[in-house]
């Protein structure tokens, strides 16, 4: 689970154990791994793009529940037959998951989704704090 907490110091323990970690998900065969995304950050709204390149829209599942948006996906693969000879085996199948904590900042209903290319682009628009305008109290 990812927080939206910009970074800063990408020679920090926390940065290094965090892809060391994103590496050791990516290797082996079938099943499980997280899809990579950029997070951006405008003044009105929150951009995320997940790579996921060979799935179907079909095949997406976006939700956000109690602030965390969580994005998955099944990629299926093409099965070889008993007499192919597979000599390196790269391309990745199976189900993809990736959470990240937006907490109360975003509309959630005003989401918008779309799949191009392989990448997954989701706008959310941030909630407008309420809190700050000012308010002159007469004194009596």
């Amino acid at each position: 689970m990812n927080n939206i907490i910009p970074r800063k110091q990408w020679l920090s323990p926390e940065h290094i154990l965090d892809d060391f970690f994103a590496l050791n998900k990516l290797k082996g065969g079938e099943g499980y791994f997280e899809p990579r995304v950029d997070i951006i950050e405008k003044d009105d709204k929150f951009i995320f793009v997940a790579e996921l390149p060979g799935v179907e829209k079909k095949d997406i599942n976006v939700q956000l529940q109690n602030g965390l948006l969580t994005i998955e996906a099944k990629m299926y693969e093409d099965k070889e037959s008993e007499v192919d000879n597979v000599i390196r085996k790269e391309i990745r199948s199976g189900f993809f998951s990736r959470s990240i904590n937006v907490g109360q900042n975003v509309k959630e209903e005003d989401i918008k989704a779309e799949l191009v290319n392989g990448l997954l682009k989701l706008t959310a628009p941030k909630i407008k704090p309420t809190g700050s305008e000012v308010h002159k109290i007469a004194i009596s």
